[in-house]
């Protein structure tokens, strides 16, 4: 029985039209070279390759009442015509174009009683291009996961048979009696009350350490500190999208020549994006806007499907007006916040999705989506901000050339950007989701992002 861990199933708890949990993947294809590229081949190409991907003939089964986190049981009904559809964009098929269309896709929720994934084969770019979009349930996969699964549909020669992994050992995931679930249920539930201990004797742990770490010279933020921004509050069921490329090469001189990681940059970068577009609008607030950076707990070379990561919250020194001062903080910050993340994985034995059943976070959210809380309570972080390293070489999908790799990463909790960074190539490729509700422009972040990596060039000479 292959059951959902605790964060995996919360991704399902929290979900809602508002909260829609789902990663996406843009990558941009240029099949000049590869003949007879069409939708039925790339469809082919999906085919073939899904048998290396058991988790993707999987949905989920529930545990009658909740009681218990759902488990993955194979779909025996999984049709791939189900999962994969075909669009064309209306002219002239440029960014903006296809940025609407990833907009539109975002919005939607998956469908449950379906494997959670969907696909889409986009014609119509300009220049002859197509575009794959790959939309996965967050339950899924994280940024690191998602990375991987580019060594199953992707090759790094064009006419590559078969990827260069092999076939998983996965034994069938039959569905399970409604009686077998409920009565491990309620064993589970029953179990609970040492784990409930453990989690608040972690609780207070935490606390000292987060203390500890608070009265040091360089601390991170505190806990639930981050001022109210125009694109902080509560969340509509509408997305937009805006996507754009900068060069690696480019931020690799920056933190060379400053003598930092290239984490920092990109955030530095984001940073001064945030900055232009809040002054500009008169409502850049006096103390630093936060950041919620996703850090992979993964072990080396480990890219099983599921969500393997702690959230870290960093400053991103907005109060900070010149670019390389603010490099410089956000590098300072940054090595408190991982400090202190570090130690509280460390500490880390029992989470509370570990044994609160479903049913009781799911209506948590719904009750905090309800009352709008977002508007009301404190905020622990502004926004997110994932950095997924990716591969540097040239990679193919069904013999077309991959030009671009663009991420995508759900919105949550009254954050109405989400920042998701993916280098792949010479490009470090930049995703932009937003509520159009708190960004009115989420192109213009993008402009303020090349603009300060400009600045930050000039200043390194």
């Amino acid at each position: 029985m292959k059951r959902l861990s605790g964060m995996d199933a919360m991704f399902l708890s929290m979900e809602g039209t508002e909260w829609p949990q789902h990663t996406l993947g843009l990558m941009i294809l240029d099949p000049s070279d590869a003949p007879g590229f069409d939708y039925e081949h790339l469809k082919d190409h999906l085919n073939r390759r899904l048998p290396y991907l058991p988790q993707f003939r999987r949905r989920i089964q529930q545990v009658p009442l909740q009681l218990d986190r759902p488990v993955w049981v194979d779909d025996p009904a999984f049709k791939l015509d189900y999962h994969i559809h075909r669009a064309a964009l209306p002219s002239p098929g440029g960014a903006r174009e296809l940025a609407d269309a990833v907009g539109e896709i975002l919005a939607r929720q998956l469908d449950r009683n379906q494997p959670l994934w969907e696909s889409w084969y986009v014609e119509g770019l300009q220049g002859g291009r197509v575009a794959y979009i790959a939309k996965t349930h967050h339950s899924m996969v994280d940024g690191v996961s998602g990375a991987g699964l580019s060594s199953v549909l992707c090759d790094v020669i064009p006419d590559a048979d078969e990827p260069v992994i092999d076939l998983p050992e996965d034994g069938e995931q039959s569905r399970h009696s409604n009686v077998e679930l409920f009565a491990r249920g309620a064993l589970a539930a029953a179990t609970s009350p040492p784990k409930v201990v453990r989690y608040l004797g972690q609780t207070v742990r935490h606390a000292v350490t987060t203390i500890c770490h608070l009265r040091r010279d360089d601390p991170p933020p505190r806990p639930m500190s981050a001022p109210k921004t125009s694109f902080n509050g509560a969340l509509s069921s509408h997305r937009t999208f805006a996507y754009a490329s900068l060069p690696l090469a480019e931020i690799k001189h920056v933190k060379n020549s400053c003598d930092v990681k290239v984490n920092d940059v990109i955030l530095c970068v984001v940073a001064g994006a945030l900055r232009r577009y809040l002054a500009k609008r008169d409502a850049l607030p006096e103390r630093p806007v936060l950041a919620t950076v996703p850090m992979s707990t993964r072990d080396a070379g480990d890219d099983e499907l599921g969500n393997f990561v702690h959230a870290m919250v960093a400053s991103l020194c907005t109060d900070v007006e010149d670019p390389v001062e603010r490099l410089s903080a956000i590098h300072t910050g940054m090595n408190s916040a991982k400090a202190l993340a570090e130690d509280l994985q460390s500490q880390q034995s029992v989470g509370l999705t570990d044994f609160a059943p479903p049913l009781l976070l799911s209506l948590l959210f719904k009750g905090f989506r309800a009352a709008k809380l977002e508007d009301k309570l404190p905020l622990g972080s502004n926004l997110i901000v994932s950095n997924v390293p990716g591969p540097p070489l040239q990679l193919f999908m069904a013999g077309a050339r991959i030009e671009h790799i663009v991420p995508v990463g759900p919105l949550t909790v009254g954050m109405g950007i989400n920042v998701t960074v993916f280098s792949y190539g010479e490009c470090v490729d930049v995703g932009v989701q937003a509520d159009p509700n708190l960004v009115d422009d989420p192109w213009e972040l993008l402009d303020g992002a090349k603009a300060e990596l400009d600045r930050l060039l000039t200043a390194a000479g």
